[in-house]
Protein backbone atom coordinates (compact mmCIF):
# COMPACT_ATOMS: atom_id res chain seq x y z
CA UNK A 1 0.00 0.00 0.00
CA UNK A 2 0.72 3.29 -0.68
CA UNK A 3 2.48 5.23 2.13
CA UNK A 4 2.35 9.13 0.91
CA UNK A 5 0.34 11.60 2.47
CA UNK A 6 -0.49 14.79 0.28
CA UNK A 7 -0.36 18.69 2.14
CA UNK A 8 -2.51 21.07 -0.09
CA UNK A 9 -0.36 23.70 1.88
CA UNK A 10 1.87 26.71 0.83
CA UNK A 11 3.11 27.14 4.44
CA UNK A 12 6.15 25.32 5.08
CA UNK A 13 6.39 25.66 8.75
CA UNK A 14 2.88 23.84 8.80
CA UNK A 15 4.49 21.37 6.52
CA UNK A 16 8.23 20.95 8.85
CA UNK A 17 5.90 20.99 11.77
CA UNK A 18 3.72 17.95 10.50
CA UNK A 19 6.91 16.11 9.22
CA UNK A 20 8.61 16.74 13.25
CA UNK A 21 5.33 14.88 14.19
CA UNK A 22 5.64 11.86 11.58
CA UNK A 23 9.54 11.40 13.00
CA UNK A 24 10.74 7.59 13.01
CA UNK A 25 7.16 7.02 11.00
CA UNK A 26 7.53 5.28 7.37
CA UNK A 27 5.57 8.00 5.40
CA UNK A 28 6.15 9.92 3.03
CA UNK A 29 5.02 13.68 3.41
CA UNK A 30 4.77 15.48 0.17
CA UNK A 31 3.46 19.41 -0.45
CA UNK A 32 1.43 20.78 -3.03
CA UNK A 33 -0.98 23.35 -4.36
CA UNK A 34 -4.25 23.27 -4.69
CA UNK A 35 -4.31 23.39 -8.17
CA UNK A 36 -1.83 19.90 -8.86
CA UNK A 37 -4.30 18.11 -6.84
CA UNK A 38 -5.55 15.79 -9.69
CA UNK A 39 -2.33 14.88 -10.95
CA UNK A 40 -0.74 14.00 -7.92
CA UNK A 41 -3.53 11.92 -7.18
CA UNK A 42 -2.69 9.75 -10.30
CA UNK A 43 0.57 9.96 -10.14
CA UNK A 44 1.16 9.30 -6.51
CA UNK A 45 -1.66 6.99 -5.47
CA UNK A 46 -1.79 8.72 -1.72
CA UNK A 47 -3.31 6.97 1.36
CA UNK A 48 -4.43 10.26 3.29
CA UNK A 49 -4.47 13.95 2.30
CA UNK A 50 -4.40 17.30 4.39
CA UNK A 51 -6.07 20.49 3.47
CA UNK A 52 -4.48 23.71 4.86
CA UNK A 53 -7.54 25.70 5.10
CA UNK A 54 -5.93 29.27 6.10
CA UNK A 55 -3.22 29.12 3.29
CA UNK A 56 -4.98 27.51 0.54
CA UNK A 57 -7.13 30.56 -0.71
CA UNK A 58 -9.74 32.59 0.78
CA UNK A 59 -12.96 30.80 -1.13
CA UNK A 60 -11.36 26.79 -0.60
CA UNK A 61 -15.25 25.73 -0.78
CA UNK A 62 -14.61 24.12 -4.40
CA UNK A 63 -11.19 22.40 -2.64
CA UNK A 64 -12.84 21.05 0.13
CA UNK A 65 -15.74 19.86 -1.94
CA UNK A 66 -13.37 18.31 -4.91
CA UNK A 67 -11.71 16.56 -1.64
CA UNK A 68 -15.14 15.24 -0.34
CA UNK A 69 -15.68 13.42 -3.34
CA UNK A 70 -12.70 11.62 -3.33
CA UNK A 71 -14.36 8.35 -1.76
CA UNK A 72 -11.49 6.27 -2.14
CA UNK A 73 -8.46 8.93 0.35
CA UNK A 74 -9.74 9.73 3.59
CA UNK A 75 -9.07 13.74 4.50
CA UNK A 76 -8.20 15.74 7.35
CA UNK A 77 -8.83 19.88 7.32
CA UNK A 78 -6.12 21.79 9.22
CA UNK A 79 -7.06 25.84 10.38
CA UNK A 80 -6.17 27.50 13.30
CA UNK A 81 -9.46 29.99 12.68
CA UNK A 82 -12.95 29.31 13.80
CA UNK A 83 -14.92 28.07 10.56
CA UNK A 84 -18.63 29.93 10.23
CA UNK A 85 -21.04 29.78 7.73
CA UNK A 86 -20.95 27.34 4.37
CA UNK A 87 -17.21 26.22 5.04
CA UNK A 88 -18.51 25.59 8.68
CA UNK A 89 -21.66 23.62 7.11
CA UNK A 90 -19.50 22.00 4.60
CA UNK A 91 -16.84 20.37 6.77
CA UNK A 92 -19.16 18.34 9.46
CA UNK A 93 -19.04 15.14 10.36
CA UNK A 94 -15.27 15.80 8.84
CA UNK A 95 -12.05 16.08 10.41
CA UNK A 96 -10.87 19.43 11.52
CA UNK A 97 -7.76 19.91 13.58
CA UNK A 98 -5.66 23.19 14.23
CA UNK A 99 -1.82 22.47 15.27
CA UNK A 100 -2.53 21.54 19.00
CA UNK A 101 -5.18 18.90 18.02
CA UNK A 102 -3.18 17.51 15.72
CA UNK A 103 0.16 16.81 17.64
CA UNK A 104 -1.99 14.83 19.62
CA UNK A 105 -4.33 12.53 17.33
CA UNK A 106 -2.19 12.87 14.31
CA UNK A 107 -0.48 9.57 14.36
CA UNK A 108 -3.47 7.30 15.87
CA UNK A 109 -5.53 8.97 12.91
CA UNK A 110 -3.23 8.59 10.18
CA UNK A 111 -3.06 4.39 11.45
CA UNK A 112 -7.23 4.41 11.18
CA UNK A 113 -6.27 5.91 7.95
CA UNK A 114 -3.87 3.23 6.82
CA UNK A 115 -6.02 0.88 7.70
CA UNK A 116 -8.67 1.60 6.59
CA UNK A 117 -6.83 2.31 2.68
CA UNK A 118 -5.71 -1.12 2.89
CA UNK A 119 -9.51 -2.62 3.63
CA UNK A 120 -10.65 -0.22 0.89
CA UNK A 121 -7.85 -1.27 -1.86
CA UNK A 122 -8.41 -4.74 -1.03
CA UNK A 123 -12.30 -4.29 -1.67
CA UNK A 124 -11.85 -2.42 -4.36
CA UNK A 125 -9.20 -4.93 -5.92
CA UNK A 126 -12.61 -7.79 -5.01
CA UNK A 127 -14.86 -6.08 -6.53
CA UNK A 128 -13.07 -5.39 -9.90
CA UNK A 129 -12.32 -8.83 -10.19
CA UNK A 130 -15.78 -9.94 -9.93
CA UNK A 131 -17.13 -7.17 -11.97
CA UNK A 132 -14.49 -8.06 -14.69
CA UNK A 133 -15.65 -11.67 -14.03
CA UNK A 134 -18.86 -10.86 -14.80
CA UNK A 135 -18.41 -8.51 -18.00
CA UNK A 136 -16.28 -11.80 -19.22
CA UNK A 137 -18.28 -14.56 -18.52
CA UNK A 138 -20.42 -14.53 -22.27
CA UNK A 139 -16.30 -14.74 -23.60
CA UNK A 140 -15.07 -17.57 -20.96
CA UNK A 141 -18.14 -19.28 -21.61
CA UNK A 142 -18.06 -19.31 -25.38
CA UNK A 143 -14.73 -20.24 -24.74
CA UNK A 144 -15.71 -23.55 -22.64
CA UNK A 145 -18.30 -24.32 -25.33
CA UNK A 146 -15.92 -24.85 -27.72
CA UNK A 147 -14.27 -27.80 -25.51
CA UNK A 148 -14.64 -31.65 -25.87
CA UNK A 149 -17.39 -31.76 -23.02
CA UNK A 150 -16.21 -33.40 -19.85
CA UNK A 151 -12.86 -31.38 -19.61
CA UNK A 152 -13.94 -30.04 -16.61
CA UNK A 153 -10.27 -29.18 -15.57
CA UNK A 154 -9.33 -27.00 -19.09
CA UNK A 155 -12.07 -25.18 -17.86
CA UNK A 156 -11.48 -24.36 -14.65
CA UNK A 157 -7.77 -23.65 -15.39
CA UNK A 158 -8.73 -20.94 -18.04
CA UNK A 159 -11.56 -19.27 -15.55
CA UNK A 160 -8.60 -19.34 -12.51
CA UNK A 161 -6.06 -17.88 -15.21
CA UNK A 162 -9.04 -15.35 -16.20
CA UNK A 163 -9.21 -14.54 -12.38
CA UNK A 164 -6.01 -14.33 -11.14
CA UNK A 165 -2.92 -14.18 -14.38
CA UNK A 166 -4.52 -12.19 -16.71
CA UNK A 167 -5.74 -9.64 -14.17
CA UNK A 168 -3.51 -6.58 -13.40
CA UNK A 169 -6.35 -5.52 -11.12
CA UNK A 170 -5.65 -8.02 -8.42
CA UNK A 171 -2.79 -7.76 -6.03
CA UNK A 172 -3.28 -10.83 -3.66
CA UNK A 173 -2.92 -14.03 -5.45
CA UNK A 174 -3.09 -17.94 -4.28
CA UNK A 175 -0.09 -19.90 -5.57
CA UNK A 176 -2.26 -23.04 -5.60
CA UNK A 177 -5.83 -23.40 -6.03
CA UNK A 178 -7.74 -26.47 -5.83
CA UNK A 179 -11.29 -26.84 -7.36
CA UNK A 180 -13.22 -30.20 -6.67
CA UNK A 181 -16.22 -31.35 -8.24
CA UNK A 182 -18.81 -34.32 -8.50
CA UNK A 183 -17.74 -36.91 -11.46
CA UNK A 184 -20.14 -39.75 -12.35
CA UNK A 185 -17.32 -42.20 -10.01
CA UNK A 186 -16.82 -39.96 -7.56
CA UNK A 187 -15.55 -36.11 -6.81
CA UNK A 188 -12.73 -35.19 -9.32
CA UNK A 189 -9.89 -33.38 -7.90
CA UNK A 190 -7.63 -30.73 -9.90
CA UNK A 191 -5.00 -28.92 -8.19
CA UNK A 192 -3.50 -25.86 -10.13
CA UNK A 193 -0.25 -24.24 -9.72
CA UNK A 194 1.11 -20.17 -10.49
CA UNK A 195 4.15 -20.70 -12.74
CA UNK A 196 6.94 -18.09 -12.53
CA UNK A 197 4.88 -16.32 -15.54
CA UNK A 198 2.05 -15.73 -13.12
CA UNK A 199 -0.14 -18.37 -15.73
CA UNK A 200 -1.70 -21.28 -13.77
CA UNK A 201 -1.10 -24.52 -14.87
CA UNK A 202 -2.49 -28.37 -13.60
CA UNK A 203 -0.38 -30.03 -11.34
CA UNK A 204 -2.22 -32.61 -10.11
CA UNK A 205 -5.91 -34.60 -10.88
CA UNK A 206 -7.31 -37.44 -9.07
CA UNK A 207 -10.01 -38.61 -7.62
CA UNK A 208 -11.41 -37.12 -3.93
CA UNK A 209 -12.56 -40.60 -1.98
CA UNK A 210 -15.55 -40.53 -0.25
CA UNK A 211 -14.45 -40.94 3.06
CA UNK A 212 -11.87 -38.28 2.54
CA UNK A 213 -13.50 -34.69 4.36
CA UNK A 214 -12.45 -31.38 4.95
CA UNK A 215 -12.51 -30.22 9.25
CA UNK A 216 -14.79 -27.36 8.51
CA UNK A 217 -17.74 -25.94 7.07
CA UNK A 218 -16.90 -25.56 3.16
CA UNK A 219 -20.26 -24.52 2.58
CA UNK A 220 -20.05 -21.37 5.24
CA UNK A 221 -22.71 -18.69 3.57
CA UNK A 222 -19.71 -16.28 2.35
CA UNK A 223 -16.79 -18.68 2.07
CA UNK A 224 -14.10 -19.57 4.07
CA UNK A 225 -10.50 -17.98 5.23
CA UNK A 226 -7.63 -18.77 7.54
CA UNK A 227 -4.23 -17.03 8.39
CA UNK A 228 -2.43 -19.38 9.71
CA UNK A 229 0.66 -17.12 10.49
CA UNK A 230 -1.17 -14.96 12.47
CA UNK A 231 -3.78 -14.92 15.53
CA UNK A 232 -7.44 -14.16 14.60
CA UNK A 233 -11.21 -15.26 15.68
CA UNK A 234 -12.13 -17.66 13.05
CA UNK A 235 -14.88 -20.62 12.92
CA UNK A 236 -11.89 -22.60 11.67
CA UNK A 237 -10.11 -24.80 13.91
CA UNK A 238 -7.02 -25.11 13.47
CA UNK A 239 -6.29 -28.27 16.22
CA UNK A 240 -8.19 -30.40 13.60
CA UNK A 241 -7.16 -31.89 10.14
CA UNK A 242 -7.84 -28.91 8.21
CA UNK A 243 -7.46 -30.76 4.37
CA UNK A 244 -8.17 -34.47 2.83
CA UNK A 245 -4.31 -36.24 1.74
CA UNK A 246 -4.71 -35.42 -1.27
CA UNK A 247 -4.82 -31.85 -0.76
CA UNK A 248 -2.59 -31.59 2.24
CA UNK A 249 -0.14 -33.96 0.67
CA UNK A 250 0.40 -31.75 -2.24
CA UNK A 251 1.27 -28.45 -0.24
CA UNK A 252 4.48 -27.73 0.91
CA UNK A 253 3.77 -25.05 3.06
CA UNK A 254 0.43 -23.79 4.46
CA UNK A 255 0.15 -20.32 5.61
CA UNK A 256 -3.06 -19.66 4.84
CA UNK A 257 -5.80 -20.15 2.53
CA UNK A 258 -9.68 -19.16 1.35
CA UNK A 259 -12.90 -20.62 -0.65
CA UNK A 260 -16.06 -20.94 -1.25
CA UNK A 261 -18.33 -24.45 -1.27
CA UNK A 262 -21.41 -24.36 -3.71
CA UNK A 263 -23.37 -27.97 -3.68
CA UNK A 264 -20.77 -30.27 -4.43
CA UNK A 265 -18.50 -27.71 -6.33
CA UNK A 266 -15.61 -26.24 -4.13
CA UNK A 267 -12.75 -23.53 -4.93
CA UNK A 268 -9.89 -23.51 -2.40
CA UNK A 269 -7.09 -20.91 -2.96
CA UNK A 270 -3.98 -21.51 -0.90
CA UNK A 271 -0.70 -19.47 0.17
CA UNK A 272 -1.76 -16.16 -1.01
CA UNK A 273 0.95 -13.56 -0.99
CA UNK A 274 -0.19 -11.90 2.10
CA UNK A 275 -2.95 -12.32 4.75
CA UNK A 276 -6.63 -13.15 3.19
CA UNK A 277 -9.34 -11.80 4.12
CA UNK A 278 -12.85 -11.92 3.64
CA UNK A 279 -12.94 -10.03 0.14
CA UNK A 280 -10.35 -12.68 -1.03
CA UNK A 281 -13.32 -14.95 -0.24
CA UNK A 282 -15.93 -12.88 -1.78
CA UNK A 283 -13.60 -13.66 -5.10
CA UNK A 284 -13.33 -17.32 -5.12
CA UNK A 285 -17.33 -16.78 -4.27
CA UNK A 286 -17.72 -14.85 -7.47
CA UNK A 287 -15.43 -17.40 -9.52
CA UNK A 288 -17.43 -20.75 -8.43
CA UNK A 289 -20.67 -19.34 -9.02
CA UNK A 290 -19.36 -18.70 -12.89
CA UNK A 291 -17.61 -21.95 -13.18
CA UNK A 292 -21.03 -24.01 -11.76
CA UNK A 293 -23.50 -21.80 -14.25
CA UNK A 294 -20.71 -22.46 -17.32
CA UNK A 295 -20.76 -26.05 -16.71
CA UNK A 296 -24.52 -26.28 -16.05
CA UNK A 297 -25.40 -24.46 -19.52
CA UNK A 298 -22.05 -26.49 -21.12
CA UNK A 299 -24.28 -29.44 -19.43
CA UNK A 300 -27.90 -28.53 -20.70
CA UNK A 301 -26.44 -27.95 -24.26
CA UNK A 302 -24.60 -30.69 -24.19
CA UNK A 303 -27.43 -32.67 -23.88
CA UNK A 304 -29.25 -30.72 -26.70
CA UNK A 305 -26.13 -31.60 -28.61
CA UNK A 306 -26.39 -35.00 -28.50
CA UNK A 307 -30.25 -35.31 -29.09
CA UNK A 308 -29.59 -33.17 -32.58
CA UNK A 309 -26.64 -35.40 -33.56
CA UNK A 310 -28.65 -37.87 -32.85
CA UNK A 311 -31.68 -36.68 -34.91
CA UNK A 312 -29.01 -35.61 -37.89
CA UNK A 313 -27.50 -39.26 -37.48
CA UNK A 314 -30.96 -41.23 -38.14
CA UNK A 315 -31.53 -38.60 -41.05
CA UNK A 316 -28.18 -39.27 -42.64
CA UNK A 317 -28.54 -43.22 -42.14
CA UNK A 318 -31.88 -43.23 -43.71
CA UNK A 319 -30.48 -41.60 -47.43
CA UNK A 320 -28.46 -43.73 -47.03
CA UNK A 321 -30.01 -46.95 -46.55
CA UNK A 322 -29.91 -48.64 -49.75
CA UNK A 323 -25.90 -48.36 -49.98
CA UNK A 324 -24.85 -48.41 -46.21
CA UNK A 325 -27.42 -49.92 -43.40
CA UNK A 326 -24.51 -49.47 -40.99
CA UNK A 327 -24.07 -45.56 -41.54
CA UNK A 328 -19.98 -46.43 -41.25
CA UNK A 329 -19.72 -43.96 -44.46
CA UNK A 330 -21.65 -41.01 -43.24
CA UNK A 331 -19.04 -41.75 -40.16
CA UNK A 332 -16.23 -42.08 -42.22
CA UNK A 333 -16.99 -38.91 -44.11
CA UNK A 334 -17.15 -36.98 -40.93
CA UNK A 335 -13.73 -38.32 -39.47
CA UNK A 336 -12.24 -37.42 -43.38
CA UNK A 337 -13.97 -34.36 -42.98
CA UNK A 338 -12.52 -33.47 -39.95
CA UNK A 339 -8.96 -34.52 -40.66
CA UNK A 340 -9.11 -32.08 -43.63
CA UNK A 341 -10.27 -29.03 -41.90
CA UNK A 342 -7.46 -29.27 -39.08
CA UNK A 343 -4.72 -29.63 -41.31
CA UNK A 344 -5.93 -26.67 -42.76
CA UNK A 345 -5.34 -25.27 -39.61
CA UNK A 346 -9.25 -23.86 -39.32
CA UNK A 347 -10.64 -22.90 -36.31
CA UNK A 348 -12.11 -25.38 -33.52
CA UNK A 349 -15.60 -24.21 -33.75
CA UNK A 350 -15.61 -25.27 -37.88
CA UNK A 351 -14.00 -28.40 -37.01
CA UNK A 352 -16.38 -29.61 -34.58
CA UNK A 353 -19.01 -28.09 -36.53
CA UNK A 354 -17.96 -30.01 -40.31
CA UNK A 355 -17.05 -33.05 -38.22
CA UNK A 356 -20.83 -33.67 -37.74
CA UNK A 357 -22.89 -31.58 -40.60
CA UNK A 358 -20.43 -33.85 -43.87
CA UNK A 359 -22.75 -36.72 -43.13
CA UNK A 360 -25.54 -34.55 -44.18
CA UNK A 361 -24.58 -34.30 -47.61
CA UNK A 362 -26.60 -37.11 -49.02
CA UNK A 363 -29.65 -36.56 -47.14
CA UNK A 364 -31.61 -35.64 -50.42
CA UNK A 365 -31.06 -39.16 -51.30
CA UNK A 366 -34.78 -39.53 -49.57
CA UNK A 367 -36.14 -37.86 -52.29
CA UNK A 368 -34.51 -39.76 -55.35
CA UNK A 369 -35.97 -43.07 -57.01
CA UNK A 370 -34.51 -45.78 -55.21
CA UNK A 371 -34.53 -47.89 -58.81
CA UNK A 372 -31.68 -45.06 -59.54
CA UNK A 373 -30.21 -44.68 -56.50
CA UNK A 374 -29.24 -48.88 -56.55
CA UNK A 375 -29.24 -49.36 -60.43
CA UNK A 376 -26.29 -51.71 -61.23
CA UNK A 377 -25.87 -50.19 -65.10
CA UNK A 378 -25.02 -46.91 -66.33
CA UNK A 379 -27.84 -44.06 -65.76
CA UNK A 380 -29.85 -42.67 -68.35
CA UNK A 381 -29.11 -38.81 -68.96
CA UNK A 382 -32.63 -38.27 -67.30
CA UNK A 383 -31.89 -40.79 -64.49
CA UNK A 384 -28.45 -38.87 -64.02
CA UNK A 385 -30.41 -35.20 -63.95
CA UNK A 386 -32.56 -37.11 -61.47
CA UNK A 387 -29.48 -37.78 -59.46
CA UNK A 388 -28.14 -34.75 -59.19
CA UNK A 389 -30.98 -33.06 -57.94
CA UNK A 390 -30.56 -34.81 -54.93
CA UNK A 391 -28.02 -31.58 -53.71
CA UNK A 392 -30.98 -29.29 -54.18
CA UNK A 393 -33.16 -31.69 -52.06
CA UNK A 394 -30.87 -31.89 -49.59
CA UNK A 395 -30.79 -27.82 -49.10
CA UNK A 396 -34.44 -27.88 -49.14
CA UNK A 397 -34.92 -30.84 -46.25
CA UNK A 398 -32.61 -29.10 -43.86
CA UNK A 399 -33.83 -25.90 -44.74
CA UNK A 400 -32.94 -22.59 -42.87
CA UNK A 401 -32.07 -22.98 -39.41
CA UNK A 402 -28.86 -21.14 -38.15
CA UNK A 403 -27.50 -23.98 -36.42
CA UNK A 404 -27.98 -26.24 -39.78
CA UNK A 405 -26.04 -23.72 -42.13
CA UNK A 406 -22.95 -25.59 -42.68
CA UNK A 407 -25.20 -28.70 -43.52
CA UNK A 408 -27.06 -27.38 -45.93
CA UNK A 409 -24.66 -25.37 -48.22
CA UNK A 410 -22.11 -29.43 -48.05
CA UNK A 411 -25.67 -30.25 -49.42
CA UNK A 412 -26.07 -28.01 -51.96
CA UNK A 413 -22.35 -28.00 -52.80
CA UNK A 414 -20.57 -31.16 -52.13
CA UNK A 415 -20.46 -32.19 -56.16
CA UNK A 416 -19.04 -28.72 -57.25
CA UNK A 417 -15.76 -28.56 -58.29
CA UNK A 418 -13.04 -26.77 -58.33
CA UNK A 419 -12.47 -26.00 -62.08
CA UNK A 420 -16.47 -25.14 -62.42
CA UNK A 421 -17.11 -28.18 -64.01
CA UNK A 422 -19.68 -29.83 -61.20
CA UNK A 423 -23.06 -29.51 -60.37
CA UNK A 424 -25.85 -27.92 -59.88
CA UNK A 425 -24.71 -24.75 -59.97
CA UNK A 426 -21.42 -24.79 -61.80
CA UNK A 427 -19.90 -22.79 -59.06
CA UNK A 428 -15.50 -22.54 -59.82
CA UNK A 429 -12.77 -22.20 -57.00
CA UNK A 430 -13.49 -20.24 -54.08
CA UNK A 431 -17.49 -19.32 -55.01
CA UNK A 432 -17.68 -23.15 -53.43
CA UNK A 433 -17.99 -23.16 -49.73
CA UNK A 434 -14.76 -24.21 -47.93
CA UNK A 435 -17.05 -26.96 -46.07
CA UNK A 436 -18.24 -28.10 -49.00
CA UNK A 437 -14.75 -28.59 -51.18
CA UNK A 438 -13.94 -30.60 -47.93
CA UNK A 439 -16.35 -32.66 -48.14
CA UNK A 440 -16.10 -32.96 -51.57
CA UNK A 441 -12.63 -35.07 -51.59
CA UNK A 442 -13.64 -36.31 -48.75
CA UNK A 443 -17.11 -38.22 -50.49
CA UNK A 444 -15.11 -39.15 -53.01
CA UNK A 445 -12.07 -40.95 -51.33
CA UNK A 446 -15.21 -43.39 -49.12
CA UNK A 447 -16.96 -43.67 -52.56
CA UNK A 448 -14.26 -45.07 -54.61
CA UNK A 449 -12.95 -47.54 -51.71
CA UNK A 450 -16.78 -48.60 -50.94
CA UNK A 451 -18.29 -51.52 -52.92
CA UNK A 452 -21.70 -51.03 -53.83
CA UNK A 453 -24.26 -53.24 -55.77
CA UNK A 454 -23.46 -51.66 -58.40
CA UNK A 455 -19.34 -51.82 -58.19
CA UNK A 456 -16.62 -52.81 -56.48
CA UNK A 457 -14.55 -51.15 -53.77
CA UNK A 458 -11.17 -50.06 -54.68
CA UNK A 459 -7.89 -50.23 -52.55
CA UNK A 460 -6.01 -47.56 -50.85
CA UNK A 461 -3.59 -47.33 -53.14
CA UNK A 462 -5.72 -47.49 -56.41
CA UNK A 463 -8.11 -44.61 -54.67
CA UNK A 464 -4.96 -42.68 -53.69
CA UNK A 465 -3.78 -42.73 -57.53
CA UNK A 466 -6.53 -41.81 -58.96
CA UNK A 467 -7.28 -38.70 -56.74
CA UNK A 468 -4.05 -37.25 -57.10
CA UNK A 469 -3.39 -38.33 -60.71
CA UNK A 470 -7.45 -38.54 -61.96
CA UNK A 471 -9.01 -41.50 -64.33
CA UNK A 472 -10.92 -39.51 -66.72
CA UNK A 473 -14.14 -39.51 -64.06
CA UNK A 474 -12.39 -37.81 -61.06
CA UNK A 475 -9.86 -35.47 -61.54
CA UNK A 476 -6.92 -33.65 -59.78
CA UNK A 477 -8.39 -30.21 -61.23
CA UNK A 478 -11.71 -31.25 -59.17
CA UNK A 479 -10.62 -30.49 -55.58
CA UNK A 480 -9.18 -27.56 -54.31
CA UNK A 481 -4.99 -27.80 -53.88
CA UNK A 482 -4.51 -26.98 -50.66
CA UNK A 483 -6.96 -29.65 -49.80
CA UNK A 484 -5.63 -32.27 -52.69
CA UNK A 485 -2.33 -30.85 -50.68
CA UNK A 486 -3.95 -32.40 -47.06
CA UNK A 487 -4.58 -35.59 -49.00
CA UNK A 488 -1.15 -36.20 -50.82
CA UNK A 489 0.65 -35.88 -46.99
CA UNK A 490 -2.19 -37.61 -44.97
CA UNK A 491 -3.59 -40.44 -46.98
CA UNK A 492 -2.30 -42.79 -44.92
CA UNK A 493 -4.99 -41.83 -41.93
CA UNK A 494 -7.31 -41.78 -44.73
CA UNK A 495 -6.88 -45.32 -45.08
CA UNK A 496 -6.58 -45.93 -40.89
CA UNK A 497 -10.35 -44.24 -40.95
CA UNK A 498 -11.42 -46.37 -43.07
CA UNK A 499 -10.10 -49.78 -41.81
CA UNK A 500 -11.12 -48.59 -38.13
CA UNK A 501 -14.58 -47.92 -39.33
CA UNK A 502 -14.96 -50.47 -42.08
Amino acid sequence: MSRTILLISTDDQLYEHIASLLDGETYDLVQIRASDLMQQLFLLNPFYIMIDLDTVSPTTIGVVKATQDLEYVPAMFISQRNLVGEMAEALKGDVLLNSQAMTQNLRPLLKQAADFKSQFDSMASSFSTIDALTTETKKVMDQYLLQDYGDFCYSAMQLINNTFSDNPILSNKPKNVFVVYPEYTGRLICMFQQMDDGSYRKHYEGMLLSTEAFGFDVHAENGFKMNLQTEQYSDIDTSVKLFPDQISDRLLVLNNFAGFGMDELLVIGCNYDVAVSHHDASVLKSMTVTLDLIENIRHQIHEVEESFKYTMDALARAAEASDDLTGHHIRRVNEYSRLIAEELGLDRAFVKSISHAAQMHDVGKIYVDNNILSKRGKLTDEEFREMQLHTVYGERIIGQSENLTMSAEIALNHHEKWDGSGYPNGLKGEDIPISARIVSLADVYDALRSERPYKAGFTHEETTKIILEGDGRVEPKHFDPDILEVYRKKHEDFRRIFDRLA
